[in-house]
């Protein structure tokens, strides 16, 4: 039997151009989506609106921003994507302390949005 992966959308990162633009995004989805910001998810690179929504500090990868999805098996997910034609950036890998990959950004965006698994 064939794999079929099981992609699930985590969250969609928008580049900002700095810090005041991603605040000021973070804070307008709150109180339009009531969706609130997330100081549990703040880092020094992005703002979250719950889990969904991350607002990037600076311009990061894919020219809007990212997309993320999580998937069980992420070797076999990462195949099933090579399978058609999608590389993938050995150089974006972020590994857990197993050693096991937990992120990889593709090469190729998708609508202006780089595209990242993750290890669920």
């Amino acid at each position: 039997m064939a794999y079929t992966p099981d992609f699930e959308i985590v969250h969609i990162g928008v580049n900002c151009r700095d810090a005041a633009e991603a605040e000021a995004c973070a804070d307008q989805f709150e109180t339009l989506f009531c969706l609130p910001v997330n100081p549990a998810k703040e880092s020094a690179d992005a703002r979250f609106t719950g889990t969904q929504v991350e607002w990037m500090k600076a311009p990061g990868r894919g020219r809007c921003g990212h997309i993320a999805l999580a998937t069980a098996d992420l070797p076999a997910a990462r195949a099933y994507l090579e399978e058609k034609g999608f590389l993938f950036d050995e150089d974006s890998i972020k590994r857990m302390p197993d050693g096991r990959i937990l992120v990889i950004y593709a090469r190729q965006e998708i609508g202006g949005f780089a595209i990242h698994l993750m290890q669920k």
